[in-house]
């Protein structure tokens, strides 16, 4: 006798045919997946929070820069870092730095400062940025002083120009530090300097900006995965400046003179600390180039460009402050090829001071 066929039941909450099966195993991976995530955001939080660090740590940057349609990107106003590194805070204008009116009060003068992730203060906190230490030498030597910091990270004479105009113009500064060209030095070796990626910064995409508010995402592809967690750009291959591009860096820089003198306001030229320097230590040599020929003609731009600063600022009949002559490029000082330790922020801020008080700035004129 044969037996009838039995139709085995799935039981409750089991598909019975295939496809339906692999729908519920999906279901549920999906399912274990948001769980995990969840339970590893809230597990990250919990762990920053009692580090007393913010949720943005791992890669801050995707809140620091918003998108700007000239530069690319300026500063998010209101942004808040603390890690096991560094504090860094923005004022309600995207500015590093205390809130400012846009009134200067009686007596006051203002010092503002432009350039990209050195002259921001990238490697420091809140407080040990040159532009800070500025501020405070100054008001023990009895000047009455507000010392803006309107440097991006990443930026360049093109973007610097712009930031100046629509932000810093406006606050009516007397004197404006230049602290400038590294960031310049990929168009002037370029045949074409004035193509878009020269002059619009590239930023995240929308959906990379949104994933930046989780923790977890942060700590995955940029703790974990090396993701570009810095705030400067990215190294240039190393090449001699082209004729174009050495004219449009004296363009550029004439363009950010003349709308200084539209406010009038008092250029100062400040030749940045670099370890592209004949004196640079072999460690820092390395931050430039792995291999000693093109660690030699880096060295060679940084030259070029300290000697087309001397030259301009000669021709314009502008101040010359020479912090790449000055601050010694070795590791005390700078902690890779343009970036200053605190010991460096503290030396540079000692040279913008004496320069200033060189130029005009004095507690006779500041005083009450």
């Amino acid at each position: 006798m044969v037996p009838k066929a039995v139709s085995i039941d799935a039981g409750p909450g089991r598909p019975a045919s295939g496809k339906s099966a692999r729908r519920w195993l999906a279901a549920k991976a999906a399912l274990a997946l948001s769980i995990a995530m969840i339970a590893g955001e809230a597990l990250l939080r919990v762990y920053t929070w009692g580090r007393g660090w913010t949720p943005n740590c791992y890669a801050a940057q995707l809140q620091l820069f918003r998108p700007e349609a000239r530069c690319g990107y300026d500063l998010a106003p209101g942004f808040r870092l603390r890690s096991g590194a560094f504090t860094v805070a923005t004022n309600s204008r995207g500015l590093r730095g205390p809130d400012i009116a846009t009134t200067k009060p009686p007596g006051v003068r203002r010092i503002a400062i432009v350039g990209g992730s050195s002259a921001f203060g990238y490697f420091v906190s809140d407080g040990q940025e040159a532009a800070r230490l500025l501020e405070g030498a100054l008001r023990q030597h009895g000047c009455q002083v507000e010392v803006v910091n309107g440097a991006v990270p990443g930026y360049n004479l093109y973007q610097s120009t712009l930031r100046f105009r629509e932000t810093l113009a406006p606050l009516k500064p007397d004197f404006v530090i230049v602290y400038a060209g590294w960031n310049d030095l990929p168009y002037v070796v370029s045949p074409n300097p004035r193509a878009e990626r020269f002059r619009v910064r590239p930023v995240a995409p929308a959906w990379e900006r949104i994933l930046g508010h989780s923790t977890l995402y942060g700590f995955l592809f940029y703790r974990i995965g090396g993701g570009p967690a810095r705030m400067a750009p990215a190294g240039f291959a190393v090449h001699e400046p082209t004729t174009d591009g050495a004219r449009q860096f004296r363009e550029n820089l004439s363009r950010l003179a003349d709308e200084a003198d539209r406010v009038q306001a008092r250029l100062v030229l400040c030749a940045q600390a670099t370890a592209a320097h004949p004196k640079a230590t072999s460690e820092l040599r390395r931050s430039l180039a792995p291999d000693a020929a093109s660690q030699a003609s880096a060295i060679r731009l940084g030259e070029w460009l300290h000697a087309t600063l001397i030259e301009f600022a000669a021709t314009r009949g502008l101040p010359l402050l020479d912090a790449y002559a000055e601050i010694e490029p070795d590791e005390t000082m700078l902690r890779d090829y343009v970036h200053l330790t605190e010991v460096g922020e503290r030396r540079l801020a000692d040279i913008w001071r004496a320069g200033l008080e060189a130029n005009g700035l004095g507690p006779s004129e500041t005083s009450p």
